[in-house]
């Protein structure tokens, strides 16, 4: 498939910044060449655009190609609009992040030891309705109002008493959404066009699959389109559309406490359990903090972000599930002049596999890898999911079979031990902690 690249490289004040762009249009074409990327990334400094393409195409059947225009569905990037609404009505009076779910849905079991602002940090013990099978309500093709849909997942058991654990679930910020229609008596579109209207947006709300939206893009998985998806189910919670412009211009607004109150916004921006705040994670990618969420739903993965480091944002809305959260960091990584491998194909080549004992172990890189030795080969323990063999590419460097842009890497010494190693993912390279043989 042709391509065409609306590359945007725009002049720097400091001239060894001027290779970071020609960096990123590198890799984002390997990433398109390699890994069929299809969608639109942006990386600004300080608000002001440095590097912006659009690759694939937004409807295969008519070969229109994704612009910086394109409006793509953002999935979980919905929470922090949402959250910020929740904000924004506490700010005017009308709730407290106190507040109690019962108060709002008097019937939902253990409502009284739920609060909002549990919901909003996701610790309620809900369990994610997404997680559930489907139910008879059919919200994937037929529209339902939030009090129906509510109905399908609140007795369900939770997973944990509310406010000891916590775990990501779509159902709290469902009932965030159903709660600031309680509290205003409008619908959540109406309220999300207050946030979005403080923020200066013109190319971002809720979508609907049933109106005529300019440069909407379809989504697809693999070769296929994807089915009809209405935004009944995912609401509140992660039925949004919008264009990498708006998102950058959200984040500066948002950060720049023009949308909310510094206070409001601090509270929205504090990494709380889970290094969650409200509809944001709040960590580091590797020793650089970030604030970020990523966004999934049928057709479509979004990434936004901004990094404390340099004032910088990345942002990637793809339409093909590409994986965004990959992306956006390997372009972080070149920004913040970290290693990053452009995209190639990997290619199995047989080795000794008497060097595999020297690998197995356990390593830490923000989470635990372990390393086992299964049936000859070198494997990664599932953890409660089937293990995912690591394929030789040479006798120190492994790709994942599991088809993701991951692999590792080992450094050794004369004696084959591991003195160091890496964990690559979407080219981004990161240092592997060695914990234990």
């Amino acid at each position: 498939m042709k391509k065409i690249f609306a590359f945007i490289l725009l002049p720097f004040v400091v001239h060894a910044q001027t290779t970071i762009p020609l960096k990123m249009e590198a890799y984002m074409r390997a990433q398109t060449t390699v890994a069929n990327f299809s969608g639109t990334v942006l990386v600004a400094r300080n608000g002001k655009i440095i590097y912006g393409n659009s690759f694939g195409e937004a409807d295969r059947e008519w070969h229109v190609k994704n612009t910086i225009n394109s409006k793509y569905r953002i999935g979980s990037i919905t929470k922090q609009f949402t959250a910020a609404c929740i904000l924004h009505l506490e700010e005017a009076g009308k709730l407290s992040l106190d507040d109690k779910l019962n108060k709002y849905l008097p019937d939902f079991p253990q409502g009284d030891q739920v609060t909002l602002h549990m919901l909003l940090n996701q610790t309620t013990g809900i369990v994610d309705y997404t997680t559930l099978p489907e139910s008879d309500l059919h919200s994937d093709v037929l529209d339902v109002a939030p009090a129906d849909f509510i109905r399908s997942f609140q007795h369900q058991p939770y997973l944990f008493t509310p406010g000891t654990q916590w775990a990501y679930s779509n159902s709290n910020y469902f009932l965030l959404g159903y709660i600031i229609e309680k509290v205003t008596g409008q619908s959540f579109v109406d309220n999300l066009k207050l946030i979005t209207d403080k923020a200066g947006l013109k190319n971002t709300g809720m979508d609907r699959p049933d109106t005529i939206l300019p440069y909407r893009t379809h989504g697809y998985w693999g070769d296929y389109n994807i089915p009809f998806y209405t935004m009944s189910g995912p609401y509140a919670a992660g039925g949004m559309y919008a264009t990498v412009s708006d998102l950058l211009a959200w984040d500066q607004a948002l950060l720049g406490n023009k949308v909310l109150s510094a206070t409001s916004t601090k509270k929205m921006t504090t990494a709380y359990m889970g290094n969650y705040g409200y509809g944001l994670f709040v960590d580091s990618l590797d020793t650089h903090p970030r604030i970020w969420h990523s966004g999934g739903i049928p057709g479509y993965r979004s990434f936004i972000s901004w990094y404390k480091d340099g004032d910088f944002n990345v942002i990637v809305l793809s339409n093909n599930e590409s994986n965004a959260p990959y992306i956006a960091g390997a372009l972080a990584g070149i920004m913040l002049d970290m290693p990053v491998v452009n995209p190639y194909v990997h290619k199995q080549v047989a080795i000794n596999n008497a060097v595999i004992d020297n690998y197995v172990g356990t390593y830490y890189s923000k989470m635990f890898i372990a390393l086992i030795r299964k049936e000859g080969k070198l494997y990664r323990k599932g953890n409660g999911i089937d293990d995912i063999e690591l394929i030789p590419e040479s006798e120190k460097k492994f790709y994942y079979g599991d088809g993701t842009d991951r692999q590792i890497e080992f450094v050794t010494d004369a004696a084959g031990k591991v003195v160091k190693a890496y964990l690559m993912t979407g080219g981004l390279k990161l240092p592997l902690e060695r914990i234990s043989d």
